[in-house]
């Protein structure tokens, strides 16, 4: 289940960046990030190390790539792969099968199939605006062909809720606050409902996300601990 709070966690949030996007999303070729998830408790689960690595004209907008390491508490490589995106007239769209398929550790027996929506991030936005939702499907399966995961989710009610100062390890930034919830229905695991926020700073991107049940309470958060531009 502890793996499956994390994967959720990467839902909730991811960035990157281009010229042509917003200035929530200017970041540059060579940018390192680093993030840590918590539990419940705030203590560490995993540190995810990302680096824009290319970027390049596509179709009118500039498509970015970032390499991905995600690691356990103990420094194990844990996962990596590659995420991407694009930026065209200020918008910034990600694909959310790509983040998903990196975040989940690999197996040379395990069969993954990822379908989903794009997570749109408009141009310009504000306090008030509501944003697209998105979908996303997961199924894994043994070289047997024994199902092991299905995971449907749902990321819906997207709105931009407020300005909020938010200090990090890596320093204090002037945030955009983002909130959504997020349906999961798990085959094996049950469902859950998780009221999901991210804080998006101007230069960097996602610096803080958080997630809460429907009675409030935390059930994992990640914060920015490193940033080199």
């Amino acid at each position: 289940m502890k793996k499956i709070l994390i994967l959720l966690s990467f839902f909730c949030s991811y960035q990157l960046v281009a010229q042509e996007c917003s200035e929530y999303f200017k970041l540059s070729k060579g940018m390192k990030i680093e993030m840590v998830s918590y539990d419940k408790k705030d203590k560490p689960t995993a540190t995810v190390k990302t680096e824009v690595v290319d970027m390049k004209p596509v179709n009118g907008g500039m498509l970015l790539v970032l390499d991905s390491q995600t690691f356990d508490t103990k420094g194990r490589l844990l996962a990596k792969g590659q995420a991407s995106g694009t930026c065209n007239k200020g918008d910034y769209v990600t694909d959310i099968r790509n983040i998903s398929s990196d975040m989940i550790p690999k197996s040379a027996d395990i069969k993954l199939n990822i379908d989903g929506d794009k997570m749109v991030y408009p141009a310009g936005m504000k306090v008030g605006d509501k944003l697209p939702d998105a979908a996303i499907n997961i199924t894994s399966t043994l070289a047997s062909g024994m199902n092991l995961i299905n995971i449907n989710a749902t990321i819906s009610n997207r709105k931009v809720e407020s300005m909020e100062t938010v200090e990090t390890p890596a320093g204090k930034f002037e945030c955009l606050k983002i909130t959504y919830v997020m349906d999961a229905k798990m085959k094996l695991l049950g469902d859950r409902k998780l009221v999901c926020s991210e804080y998006l700073a101007k230069g960097v991107g996602v610096v803080k996300q958080d997630q809460f049940d429907e009675k409030g309470k935390k059930q994992s958060s990640m914060l920015l601990t490193k940033l080199e531009k």
